[in-house]
């Protein structure tokens, strides 16, 4: 039989569109759904931001630097609307936690919530890729910021690569429950070489 559905709960707030004092404010609360993927979305948001700001100190008529900015300007507006969309996949997860539902139900709310958390890693390396490729054009005034907007998805992603590792210990299927922990492993550490090297290399330009 299918849940009953609750329309009240339909009508979602919108996370993304509340200051930055208040969603801080939220993350310290414990009855607040805003928590670390919320966080770790906002943290991939500034990221972007950032790279947009670096951007900035660049030939804005290089056709280049123009396509740069325009997808990053993108990925900015798609973290935003991930912070909204985490909540919202958590929120089958933790009725069923409230409700007591069997095991099988939760650890299927567990496997949801891992939906968005993974759009965020994956976009962050997006990021990453798009900054590499306009990375010889970063004005040494803006490397500061550049080498700041890599360290802020990092950050992102590792906050990813913990929520999986504490939604592992709470699988059965012990394939999925190893998957899910060594996936966003796999993926930074795929992504190490070029994260670390766009770092050195915006730190060098800091003379």
């Amino acid at each position: 039989m299918a849940e009953k559905i609750n329309v009240t709960a339909l009508k979602a707030e919108l996370y993304s569109q509340k200051s930055v004092s208040v969603c801080n404010q939220l993350l310290a609360d414990k009855k607040s759904p805003f928590g670390i993927g919320s966080a770790a979305a906002e943290a991939a948001a500034t990221s972007a931001a950032m790279v947009l700001l670096a951007l900035g100190g660049s030939d804005g008529s290089d056709p280049e630097v123009k396509k740069a900015a325009t997808d990053a300007e993108t990925l900015r507006t798609y973290f935003l609307r991930l912070i909204d969309e985490e909540i919202k996949c958590k929120a089958p997860l933790e009725k069923r936690l409230v409700d007591g539902a069997p095991a099988e139900e939760i650890e299927g709310g567990y496997r949801t919530a891992c939906v968005i958390i993974d759009e965020i890693l994956y976009t962050c390396i997006m990021l990453a890729e798009l900054l590499d490729r306009v990375s010889d054009k970063i004005s040494p005034s803006a490397a500061d910021t550049a080498a700041a907007s890599v360290y802020f998805a990092k950050t992102a992603m590792h906050t990813v690569r913990l929520m999986k590792a504490y939604y592992s210990t709470k699988m059965n299927e012990e394939v999925f429950a190893r998957t899910t922990r060594r996936e966003p492993e796999l993926a930074i550490e795929g992504s190490e070489e070029l994260m670390n090297g766009l770092i050195a290399k915006f730190e060098a330009m800091i003379k």
